[in-house]
């Protein structure tokens, strides 16, 4: 069968136990798409918001991925478990069950908050040397990782009860949650590993506008294209201009341009309009007033 052209954003609410590229490949199936990648891995045990770019939308990604994360995290104390949640096996238990108060976690919380180190699990899709750590973790080799910095922007307790807290965390981009939790849970002097987790926005994408994997199962294919999401969509947030018919001929071909702004502050990024307000790429401002283009999408 001949694959369609389509292009845009679908924001789907990735169900529980299903990989984030499994996902992706059922739909690519049903949109019957040439091109089709998702922003933001989700684990298997969790659900939410997984961006499936068509397309053109799949030029877009790397802007994507770069974007802060909120997460809707219900957590368990007082157990450790291999993988850092709860698909895991349960390695470690704390002897005389959990004695935190209300008053001692949110203090802990709170010293995670702004820019901290993390190292990365080894059940993670990470690469080194080439190899995903999760392949070596399944054979059960642990090797040295760097930690890295990542950026804890909220860290909100919505509740706590027994040995189970409800957490609003929005992070940046390479925050791997269950170790959050894991480093939370030491600090507090115990263990600890994720129970749910589901992914609540991505920047400019929220969860209200999110399409259940059900309902894109069950629709006619007609209707299809109804949830898709323009390919700027995610791109609001840069500043924009609209060029003349000429320049949009050069910057079609991927030719510089001249076009005079008026921004505040020079930006990095500038989305491009044709005369009709068509999205057509994105570019780089340069001195003398000069555009570079970035990613065209004109021509495709």
């Amino acid at each position: 069968m001949k694959k369609n052209n389509v292009h845009g954003i679908l924001l789907l609410d990735k169900p529980k136990g299903i990989t984030s590229n499994k996902a992706l490949q059922k739909i690519k199936y049903i949109y019957n798409a040439k091109k089709a990648g998702h922003c933001g891995t989700l684990d298997p045990l969790a659900t939410g918001l997984l961006p499936i770019c068509f397309g053109n939308a799949t030029k877009t990604v790397p802007y994507l991925i770069d974007s802060s994360k909120t997460y809707n995290v219900i957590a368990k104390l007082g157990e450790k478990t291999t993988t850092g949640d709860a698909e895991g096996e349960i390695i470690r238990v704390t002897d005389g069950g959990i004695k935190i108060t209300s008053d001692k976690l949110k203090t802990v919380l709170s010293s995670f908050l702004g820019v901290i180190q993390q190292i990365p699990p080894m059940h993670s899709a990470l690469k080194v040397n080439g190899k995903p750590l999760y392949k070596l973790a399944h054979k059960g080799i642990s090797i040295d990782r760097k930690p890295r910095n990542i950026t804890i922007h909220q860290l909100y307790l919505n509740s706590f009860s027994g040995s189970l807290i409800n957490l609003t965390i929005t992070c940046s981009k390479g925050t791997y949650i269950r170790t959050l939790i894991e480093d939370i849970a030491l600090k507090l002097q115990t263990y600890g590993h994720v129970k749910e987790l589901r992914r609540i926005s991505i920047d400019a994408f929220r969860d209200n506008e999110m399409i259940p994997f059900e309902k894109i199962l069950d629709c006619k294919k007609g209707k299809l294209t109804s949830y898709l999401k323009p390919i700027d969509y995610g791109l609001m947030h840069l500043p924009s201009i609209s060029i003349n018919h000429d320049d949009f001929i050069r910057f079609s071909n991927g030719q510089t341009i001249t076009h005079k702004t008026n921004f505040n502050e020079k930006p990095e990024i500038i989305r491009i309009y044709d005369s009709g307000k068509i999205f057509i790429g994105l570019g780089n401002q340069q001195k003398n007033d000069r555009i570079q283009p970035l990613k065209v999408f004109a021509n495709n």
